[in-house]
C-alpha cells in the first residue's frame, strides 16, 4: 500500500486576475499520487485549470489526512485554512435565480 502524501495544488494560477474564477487559489490535498490529488480536487471544486505544484514534506505540521482537501490562504501573518467551495456554489450566501416574465 502506498503512503499518503500531501500535495500543494494551484488552480487558475496562470490566468489574469480579472479572469480568475472563484475557485482560484492554493489547495492542500492528501492523496497517494499526484493524479489522485488532481482528481480529488476536481471533484471538490468542479472546474478550473489545476496544476500539481509540489509534494510536501512528511514532517510538515500542516499536513491533512487522506482524501482531505483544504484551501490555503496567507493572511499576512499566518497561514489560514478554508473549506473549498464548488465552482457553481452560491457566492457570499446569495442565491441567484431567474425571474419569470
Amino acid at each position: 500500500m502506498k503512503p499518503v502524501k500531501n500535495y500543494i495544488v494551484l488552480v487558475d494560477n496562470h490566468r489574469r486576475p480579472q479572469r480568475q474564477r472563484n475557485t482560484a487559489g492554493r489547495y492542500r490535498v492528501g492523496a497517494k499520487t499526484p493524479k489522485e490529488a488532481e482528481q480529488l480536487l476536481r471533484e471538490k471544486i468542479g472546474f478550473g485549470a489545476i496544476q500539481v505544484y509540489y509534494e510536501c514534506d512528511a514532517d510538515d505540521k500542516n499536513n491533512v489526512g487522506y482524501k482531505e482537501v483544504v484551501k490555503e490562504r496567507f493572511d499576512g501573518i499566518k497561514l489560514m485554512f478554508e473549506e473549498p467551495r464548488h465552482a457553481t456554489a452560491p457566492q457570499n450566501g446569495r442565491i441567484y435565480f431567474k425571474v419569470k416574465r
